[in-house]
Protein backbone atom coordinates (compact mmCIF):
# COMPACT_ATOMS: atom_id res chain seq x y z
CA UNK A 1 0.00 0.00 0.00
CA UNK A 2 1.53 3.22 -0.73
CA UNK A 3 2.29 5.69 1.95
CA UNK A 4 -0.50 8.05 1.14
CA UNK A 5 -3.23 4.91 1.39
CA UNK A 6 -1.64 3.87 4.58
CA UNK A 7 -1.94 7.96 6.10
CA UNK A 8 -5.50 8.22 4.62
CA UNK A 9 -6.28 4.43 6.50
CA UNK A 10 -4.37 4.90 9.67
CA UNK A 11 -6.07 8.87 10.05
CA UNK A 12 -9.63 7.46 9.41
CA UNK A 13 -8.85 4.56 12.12
CA UNK A 14 -7.68 7.24 14.29
CA UNK A 15 -11.00 9.10 13.28
CA UNK A 16 -13.28 5.96 14.20
CA UNK A 17 -11.28 5.44 17.41
CA UNK A 18 -11.67 8.77 18.83
CA UNK A 19 -15.79 8.55 18.42
CA UNK A 20 -15.67 5.04 19.57
CA UNK A 21 -13.86 6.30 23.03
CA UNK A 22 -15.77 9.40 23.36
CA UNK A 23 -19.60 7.22 23.40
CA UNK A 24 -17.54 5.13 25.93
CA UNK A 25 -17.11 7.85 28.37
CA UNK A 26 -13.75 9.08 27.48
CA UNK A 27 -12.92 12.71 27.16
CA UNK A 28 -10.15 13.20 24.82
CA UNK A 29 -7.30 16.24 25.36
CA UNK A 30 -5.21 15.74 22.65
CA UNK A 31 -4.73 13.63 19.42
CA UNK A 32 -1.57 13.30 17.33
CA UNK A 33 0.94 14.61 20.17
CA UNK A 34 4.30 14.58 19.42
CA UNK A 35 7.21 15.05 20.44
CA UNK A 36 11.11 14.30 19.51
CA UNK A 37 10.73 10.52 19.80
CA UNK A 38 7.43 9.87 18.31
CA UNK A 39 4.05 10.85 18.17
CA UNK A 40 0.65 9.28 20.71
CA UNK A 41 -2.50 8.82 18.89
CA UNK A 42 -4.74 9.77 21.37
CA UNK A 43 -5.03 11.21 25.20
CA UNK A 44 -7.82 10.69 26.92
CA UNK A 45 -9.47 11.05 30.26
CA UNK A 46 -11.40 7.74 31.33
CA UNK A 47 -12.47 8.58 34.79
CA UNK A 48 -9.40 9.42 36.97
CA UNK A 49 -7.04 7.19 34.32
CA UNK A 50 -5.14 9.48 32.16
CA UNK A 51 -5.16 7.05 29.18
CA UNK A 52 -2.98 6.87 26.30
CA UNK A 53 -4.26 4.83 23.34
CA UNK A 54 -2.33 3.91 20.31
CA UNK A 55 -4.55 3.11 17.40
CA UNK A 56 -3.38 0.04 14.43
CA UNK A 57 -4.95 0.10 11.75
CA UNK A 58 -5.09 -2.86 8.89
CA UNK A 59 -7.23 -3.53 5.73
CA UNK A 60 -6.91 -6.95 4.78
CA UNK A 61 -5.04 -9.99 6.69
CA UNK A 62 -1.63 -9.51 4.43
CA UNK A 63 -0.45 -7.40 7.37
CA UNK A 64 -1.30 -9.22 10.28
CA UNK A 65 -3.62 -8.42 13.03
CA UNK A 66 -3.67 -4.70 14.42
CA UNK A 67 -2.37 -6.75 17.79
CA UNK A 68 0.52 -8.49 16.01
CA UNK A 69 1.57 -5.14 15.31
CA UNK A 70 2.13 -4.01 18.92
CA UNK A 71 6.30 -5.28 19.19
CA UNK A 72 8.51 -5.24 22.29
CA UNK A 73 9.94 -2.56 20.58
CA UNK A 74 6.89 -0.59 19.77
CA UNK A 75 5.61 -1.36 23.80
CA UNK A 76 8.90 0.29 25.04
CA UNK A 77 8.63 3.46 22.74
CA UNK A 78 5.00 3.91 23.90
CA UNK A 79 6.68 3.49 27.35
CA UNK A 80 8.84 6.32 26.36
CA UNK A 81 6.43 8.34 24.94
CA UNK A 82 4.09 8.29 27.81
CA UNK A 83 7.18 9.16 30.10
CA UNK A 84 7.99 12.00 27.66
CA UNK A 85 4.16 13.70 27.84
CA UNK A 86 3.98 13.29 31.55
CA UNK A 87 7.41 15.08 31.88
CA UNK A 88 5.90 17.66 29.59
CA UNK A 89 2.44 18.08 31.40
CA UNK A 90 3.87 19.24 35.05
CA UNK A 91 0.50 20.44 35.59
CA UNK A 92 -0.98 16.75 35.44
CA UNK A 93 0.90 16.25 38.74
CA UNK A 94 -0.72 16.32 41.80
CA UNK A 95 0.48 18.08 45.07
CA UNK A 96 2.93 16.08 46.02
CA UNK A 97 4.40 15.93 42.36
CA UNK A 98 2.68 12.37 41.35
CA UNK A 99 1.69 12.05 37.97
CA UNK A 100 -2.42 10.43 37.83
CA UNK A 101 -2.78 6.71 37.03
CA UNK A 102 -2.22 6.16 33.44
CA UNK A 103 -2.76 3.51 30.94
CA UNK A 104 -2.01 2.17 27.62
CA UNK A 105 -4.98 0.93 25.36
CA UNK A 106 -4.75 -0.45 22.21
CA UNK A 107 -7.76 0.76 19.66
CA UNK A 108 -7.41 -2.28 16.81
CA UNK A 109 -9.14 -1.09 13.87
CA UNK A 110 -9.82 -3.72 10.91
CA UNK A 111 -11.09 -3.35 7.38
CA UNK A 112 -12.03 -5.43 5.00
CA UNK A 113 -10.04 -5.17 1.51
CA UNK A 114 -12.99 -3.99 -0.03
CA UNK A 115 -13.15 -0.96 2.59
CA UNK A 116 -15.63 -2.33 5.32
CA UNK A 117 -15.20 -2.35 8.72
CA UNK A 118 -14.22 -5.54 10.23
CA UNK A 119 -14.23 -4.05 13.75
CA UNK A 120 -12.98 -1.63 16.22
CA UNK A 121 -12.43 -3.20 19.52
CA UNK A 122 -10.58 -1.58 22.60
CA UNK A 123 -7.97 -3.33 24.35
CA UNK A 124 -7.28 -1.69 27.98
CA UNK A 125 -3.82 -1.93 29.35
CA UNK A 126 -1.52 -3.22 26.99
CA UNK A 127 1.41 -2.58 29.04
CA UNK A 128 1.87 -3.84 33.00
Amino acid sequence: MERRARKTLGNLGERLAAGKLTEMGYRIISTNWRCEIGELDIVAWHGDCLTFVEVRTRRGGRAGTPEESITPVKRQRLQNLVEAYLISHTELQDGKGQPPPCRVDLAAVEFEPGGKLVRLDLIENIIN
